[in-house]
């Protein structure tokens, strides 16, 4: 499963607006998963990605960084928005709906993450709609997130 759906968020990922940050050698993502299939970010320390877990059963996206800047520069986005980290990401992304997999706020080995798991099996990710939805995440998750850290590089 996992080469597939990585040649297909690749494929996603070099054909929108995120091209220019696709970081071609993925990071090692404490917390991120068992394995990083793609990330997209300024440099390897503030990344959105996404990540398997458990065994593929679980798919992680969210954002991450080493830098405690970047993380209180999304924190100050979400508070400044006046909701919850899920509503703050709806908003970044224009949602129609309410996320059905909420924003997880947390700290692992150096790494501070924005992430929202989503909990269904293989067979799930290989189907259209499940392809569907992991890139509306990806995509949500990088048009979100990643001006508050890229704006914050460039002060």
């Amino acid at each position: 499963m996992s080469k597939a759906l990585q040649e297909y968020l690749l494929d996603k990922v070099r054909k929108s607006s995120h091209k220019e940050l696709l970081l071609e050698n993925p990071p090692k993502v404490i917390g991120g998963g068992d394995e990083i299939l793609v990330a997209i970010g300024p440099d390897d320390t503030k990344v959105v990605y996404v990540g398997i877990r458990h065994g593929g059963d679980t798919i992680r996206v969210g954002f991450a960084a080493r830098d405690r800047w970047a993380n209180e520069e999304v924190e100050e986005a979400v508070e400044s928005n006046g909701g919850t980290m899920t509503e703050f990401l709806e908003d970044e992304m224009e949602a129609d709906d309410e996320l059905e997999y909420q924003v997880q706020h947390f700290h692992d080995t150096g790494w501070f993450h924005f992430a929202s798991d989503i909990p269904k099996g293989a067979d799930w990710f290989a189907s259209d709609k499940g392809r569907e939805v992991l890139w509306y995440y990806v995509d949500g998750y990088a048009r979100g997130i990643l001006p508050h850290v890229i704006d914050n590089d460039e002060e």
